[in-house]
């Protein structure tokens, strides 16, 4: 007999968030909506939200209502974490990368059939995903102690995936010739140091063999 029905799993559980969940490309899609005031209108009015790690009940996480209005969402200015690491030579290059991206946005700005081009704004979409990304690990990074050395080579990763995604869209049947030209203009190539790299293999990868125990 089966212990566990997953009806009534279903019956408890609709309603919260994943009843949010969509796929990659509606994600993506309404992410894009804050890409505007997000990359061109920071708001240095707005408070620094300390860190939450208390036990507290977080009742607004499964109370949030309808999605609406996105597009007025207001940020912090961006550039500020990239500034605390811009030493580290990853961090560097994934800022060029941004910027460039940013005037892609501002000089050749995608019109109204390419924002409606699923497969244009999808990959416009993919490379703006990568900025609050590394913003949140810069963050982090910053309130955990992380050490420098393997921020940079997280954002090593960042800058290839940023590199990988700047292709893609040079070669959209949608884009211009002259977006075709931010996208090359946004490629880098990371900073590699193989003795770096070894190093935090042994000490934040291969450490980590065995930690995990099942449950008795």
């Amino acid at each position: 007999m089966e212990k566990d029905t997953f009806f009534e799993t279903v019956a408890r559980e609709i309603g919260l968030l994943p009843r949010l969940e969509g796929t990659v490309h509606i994600n993506i899609g309404l992410l894009g909506k804050f890409m505007p005031n997000y990359l061109f209108a920071p708001d240095s009015t707005l408070p620094v939200i300390p860190r939450r790690d208390d036990a507290a009940d977080d009742a607004f996480l499964f109370a949030q209502g309808p999605t609406g209005g996105l597009g007025k969402v207001r940020f912090h200015d961006w550039r500020a974490s990239f500034d605390t690491c811009a030493h580290l030579p990853n961090v560097a290059l994934l800022r060029e990368q941004v910027d460039v991206f940013a005037e892609l946005l501002a000089s050749a700005t995608p019109d109204a059939a390419q924002q409606k081009d699923i497969d244009f704004a999808f990959g416009v979409g993919q490379l703006f995903a990568n900025v609050p990304y590394a913003q949140l690990i810069l963050e982090e990074a910053r309130l955990s102690g992380v050490d420098e050395a393997l921020i940079d080579e997280i954002f090593g990763v960042l800058v290839r995936d940023f590199n990988t995604h700047a292709v893609e869209l040079h070669g959209r049947s949608a884009t211009t010739a002259e977006q075709a030209r931010f996208a090359m203009r946004m490629v880098r190539r990371p900073v590699h140091d193989p003795a770096r790299y070894d190093q935090i293999w042994k000490d934040h990868v291969l450490a980590l063999n065995g930690a995990y125990q099942m449950a008795p």
